[in-house]
């Protein structure tokens, strides 16, 4: 019996007439163990965005540009692809399930996209049925068990505050708020990981242990996992219940005196307290965004060192594509790890490299598969985005190089896009100033070229922790505020479909700017060249000109020291960094 056959007959037994199959977790997390990546199981894609629906006669995935192609391409003809936004997954719901039951898994829906579905199918004959398993793993024979790393702890000279002042804080902010909440549930493991000062291996990319807890008024923090996996940690203050016992144990506490964060928090709980609890945006979302001075110190350390790797990696790539035939996209993967693997503080890769050579760079999160990728090709531009994560930082940098000779019209592309990045970059702005006022600064030099990029400009930044981190980005939907010491990304870009992709990204961390009392600008942390090769030096304003001088100067300045014993790529940095002139 086939998969869907085998979960249709799952879904008749049960009463649901569509079965909605998202590919998150009940963590949120944009990224998912293979325990959990049901999507894939049941149609082939292995996309990280993606939603099934599923009725007795269609299949419908749905997902948004960056796979177009792979939709396509990893399902069979029982499956029909659609693209969003241009494709809306109500629509088709609305045209083929026309009434009846929508069966969904409780956990794998947070109360914010409960309530959001709901208003959206108020008025339709279709109702929302939360069910009491998951019908994927009821046909998953080999389904493989959930991770279960060790957990170490932070070391808390990076961290900035132990563990028990981080507690005092947030216990401090949900008093202000709410003084009736006893107890805070914490459903996002990053928040956990940064609560209690520790860090595990249960995700490839990101260095969390997937447990949810309950910060009680005490001080106490109940976790949901097995008391093994912490068994390398400091305990204090952190009580053990088996996560199958999550639920009754929430059951025993007054819902009007639990706080949820309907952001995070799985349906199956919130279905379970009640209209009681109360729902607010966990305080530790914006303490964890607003790095310390200790982590400011860490995030400049790593990206030093980072930096190096990157030289190393740029000196080697330079040789490599221009010199030899045959280095393909999933080449750069490898030799990124193996430069970084260097570093006695590393853990992994902050996420999957994206390396796009000619048109593959011009897909904005092309991902290159073995036996499916593209050989470097010559006289084009090839966009490398990577980053790692290291026991003191998270780093995500990108570099658009170019292999052999570059045309007028590329050096003039990536020059507009560098007027872009340098605008956001020098940037002085007071508080209160939001993502979408500062993506327009960065879009300006880049519009004023008729040019334009369909991404957001840029993104938080977790210290050792999510290299996609909330509440605030930099992009024409965001109407948080930025604040001093947020660690955001900046990378506007260019993209020409078939021919080749820009995109220069650093990380910058927001700060009291000296030169303006009361206002905010930002520092470069990201400490690698920009191809000099690829700089229009007459389309640069002097502050401009003086601007990439000045940085690739710092580059020199803090990342040469550590290539003290590393001739070649020593001496590439020299020429990689010498001063630009008209």
């Amino acid at each position: 019996m086939d998969r869907l056959t085998a979960l249709r007959d799952q879904m008749k037994s049960q009463g649901v007439d569509g079965l909605l199959i998202p590919r998150g977790d009940a963590f949120s997390g944009e990224e998912v163990p293979p325990s959990d990546d049901r999507l894939k199981y049941i149609s082939g894609f292995s996309g990280s965005a993606g939603t099934a629906l599923i009725t007795a006669t269609e299949a419908a995935l749905f997902s948004d540009g960056r796979y177009t192609l792979q939709m396509t391409a990893e399902t069979n003809d029982d499956w029909s692809c659609h693209v969003q936004p241009e494709a809306d997954m109500l629509q088709w719901m609305l045209a083929n399930l026309e009434a009846g039951a929508l069966g969904f898994d409780p956990w794998l829906m947070t109360v914010s996209g409960h309530e959001n579905l709901s208003s959206k199918l108020a008025d339709t004959a279709i109702s929302l049925m939360p069910l009491d398993r998951n019908l994927i793993d009821e046909i998953w024979p080999d389904q493989p068990q959930p991770p279960q790393s060790k957990a170490w702890d932070f070391d808390p000279a990076i961290a900035g505050l132990p563990r028990q002042d981080k507690i005092a804080n947030v216990l401090s902010a949900v008093n202000t708020k709410h003084s009736q909440a006893r107890h805070m549930v914490i459903t996002a493991p990053d928040q956990l990981a940064w609560l209690a000062n520790i860090r595990g291996r249960d995700l490839d990319h990101t260095p969390v242990i997937l447990a949810f807890a309950i910060l009680n008024h005490d001080g106490s923090v109940t976790v949901f996992a097995d008391q093994d996996q912490f068994a390398d940690c400091d305990q204090t203050g952190l009580v053990f219940v088996s996560k199958e016992d999550c639920l009754t144990n929430l059951a025993g506490l007054k819902a009007k005196e639990v706080m949820i964060d309907p952001t995070t928090c799985p349906y199956a709980i919130a279905r379970l307290l009640g209209d009681d609890a109360i729902k607010a945006e966990s305080p530790i979302t914006m303490m964890k965004a607003r790095k310390n001075q200790a982590e400011q110190q860490a995030i400049r350390a790593v990206h030093r060192r980072d930096g190096a790797a990157m030289v190393e990696f740029l000196s080697w790539f330079d040789a490599a594509s221009n010199a030899q035939d045959g280095l393909r996209e999933t080449d750069i993967d490898a030799k990124l790890i193996a430069l970084r693997s260097q570093d006695d503080l590393f853990i992994s890769p902050s996420f999957s490299t994206i390396c796009g050579s000619g048109g593959n760079g011009a897909i904005v999160h092309y991902r290159a598969q073995h036996g499916q990728d593209s050989e470097i090709l010559k006289d084009t531009l090839c966009l490398i985005d990577s980053g790692g994560q290291y026991q003191d930082g998270t780093t995500d940098i990108t570099r658009t190089v170019a292999v052999g000779t570059p045309s007028q019209q590329m050096r003039q592309h990536f020059t507009t896009v560098l007027k872009g990045h340098i605008a956001l970059d020098q940037a002085i702005f007071p508080p209160d100033t939001t993502g979408v006022q500062l993506d327009a600064i960065t879009r300006d030099p880049i519009w004023q070229r008729g040019m334009d990029y369909a991404h957001g400009t840029g993104h938080g930044v977790g210290c050792c922790l999510n290299v996609h981190e909330g509440p605030v980005s930099i992009s024409k939907r965001s109407t948080r505020a930025v604040e001093e010491g947020m660690l955001l990304s900046n990378e506007p870009g260019y993209y020409i479909e078939n021919e080749y992709g820009i995109r220069i990204e650093n990380l910058i961390l927001a700060q009291n700017a000296p030169s303006k009392d009361g206002y905010l600008c930002f520092e470069s942390v990201t400490l690698a060249p920009m191809d000099r090769r690829l700089i229009d030096t007459e389309m640069l304003e002097d502050q401009e000109l003086d601007w990439i001088n000045a940085y690739h100067q710092r580059v020199w300045d803090e990342v040469s020291p550590l290539l003290a014993n590393k001739d070649d790529a020593l001496a590439w940095l020299q020429l990689a960094t010498a001063p630009l002139n008209r």
